[in-house]
């Protein structure tokens, strides 16, 4: 069981750092801050323990820290695993399946295929206000008020090579 736990312990870990590198190739203005950005990148679902999933969620925290948008609010990711626990005790009414839908879409998790792969469309023509209600509610309910990234102390080192950092010329100022 340990070695099991430190297992995906170690291979989420190294999802997060490729997660962080491909950020950093999208956003070499921020790739110092998002070096830093590790912290951020936890699990907070037993399903996260799938690639694909844990992938989704760190890729939007990362683009959160480099858009410089919040950090607390639930992820897509985070939303469609509240719903789906949810559709196992009661069916889901057409906002919350259009929201289950939508951040699914968002999360860029794959392609279900068959009839339901245009459906969000539909739901959205129903009811994006509510949907956006929805959405609102659920990234405030299952926010981590944590999930910020700190005071970074940097010794101007980035994986043991040298590095151009802001934090780390901030602290030396």
């Amino acid at each position: 069981m340990f070695t099991a736990i430190v297992t995906t312990t170690l291979t989420q870990q190294d999802w997060a750092e490729d997660e962080i590198r491909r950020a950093q190739q999208r956003h070499p203005d921020v790739a110092d801050v998002l070096h830093h950005s590790f912290s951020l990148l936890t699990a907070t679902h037993e399903r996260m323990t799938t690639e694909f999933i844990y992938r989704a969620h760190a890729r939007e925290l990362i683009e959160r820290v480099a858009t410089g948008v919040l950090t607390k609010p639930g992820t897509s990711v985070e939303v469609v695993l509240l719903l789906m626990r949810a559709s196992l005790v009661t069916p889901l009414n057409t906002t919350a399946f259009g929201l289950y839908l939508r951040m699914w879409r968002r999360a860029g998790l794959p392609d279900l295929g068959g009839p339901i792969e245009d459906l969000d469309g539909h739901y959205e023509a129903i009811n994006a206000s509510g949907i956006d209600d929805f959405e609102a509610i659920a990234r405030r309910k299952l926010a981590k008020p944590s999930r910020v990234l700190t005071l970074v102390v940097c010794e101007g080192r980035h994986l043991g090579e040298p590095a151009d950092c802001r934090f780390a010329s901030a602290r030396a100022a």
